[in-house]
């Protein structure tokens, strides 16, 4: 990709998962009028919160369980299934137009440049990774038990990235008229028998799904001695970007119209009701 291209930083939103989730439906906006890529890094409140896919039944949830423990219910706009919002969940989203070159048509392949900056940003934290091919993606969903599908980091898809066959990084993706947001997330710990725990299985299925994730999932603070943070990465990540595809990274502020978008997708990404 030829020349300069200048990439918007956009602040966090509020830091609860409406805001946050209403915030990527405010990048997707924002695109029709601006026609700039944009990025913005956030991590999950102090309070955590328990996000499912878009096609995800709210019956998966153990609502009994969820109130207990003081979480609310939330559903994203990308596919996928159940996310754990907790402390040291590291989250990333970037909307791009849908005339950018990195835009590409094929959902699948779109995720490899995202994959191969994601694997040389953890390189410099001497994170050695491997990427999930087209093919073996597929072969892991044919084969994947329903139990360890109810979690999202259960399952792995296209140009993830795996440490020792275990997912770090996941990926998700939403596709409008005016182009697409990549959503990427990486925990610093894993918490797989919290998640678990929320889920509408039984005991037999919780301690099953927990020794599976655990075989299937892994987290910073294993990988690394010194996990890095949010700030870390964002600094690591601009600058393979800038290396590879000439991208300079300017801090913005949010337009008027895409607070207003914002606004308005509040209610979409409310807590569910029981």
């Amino acid at each position: 990709m030829g020349g300069m291209s200048e990439w918007r930083l956009l602040p966090p939103a509020q830091g609860d998962p409406a805001s946050e989730l209403a915030a990527g439906a405010a990048m997707l906006a924002g695109l029709a009028t601006t026609q700039q890529p944009a990025i913005r890094w956030y991590a999950a409140a102090p309070q955590p919160a328990l996000v499912i896919g878009s096609g995800q039944k709210p019956s998966e949830v153990d609502r009994a369980a969820l109130a207990q423990s003081g979480m609310t219910l939330h559903r994203r706009a990308s596919g996928g299934t159940a996310v754990l919002f907790v402390p040291g969940f590291l989250m990333q989203d970037i909307a791009l137009p849908a005339s950018h070159p990195l835009a590409h048509p094929d959902v699948s392949e779109s995720y490899r440049w995202l994959g191969e900056v994601w694997q040389a940003t953890l390189a410099q934290f001497g994170i050695a990774t491997t990427l999930i091919e087209i093919a073996a993606a597929r072969a892991d969903r044919a084969t994947l038990d329903p139990l360890v599908a109810r979690a999202c980091f259960g399952g792995q898809s296209p140009y993830e990235l795996l440490v020792g066959g275990r997912k770090l990084v996941g990926f998700s993706q939403i596709r409008r008229r005016e182009g697409m947001l990549f959503q990427v997330g990486l925990y610093t710990h894993w918490p797989g028998a919290q998640l678990a725990a929320l889920l509408a299985i039984t005991e037999t299925e919780r301690q099953l799904l927990i020794d599976q994730l655990a075989t299937r999932v892994i987290d910073l603070a294993t990988v690394c001695a010194t996990p890095p943070d949010l700030a870390s990465l964002a600094t690591a990540f601009a600058t393979v970007l800038h290396q590879r595809y000439d991208v300079i990274i300017t801090p913005s502020n949010w337009t008027a119209a895409e607070l207003d978008a914002m606004a308005m997708a509040q209610a979409r990404f409310a807590p569910l009701g029981g």
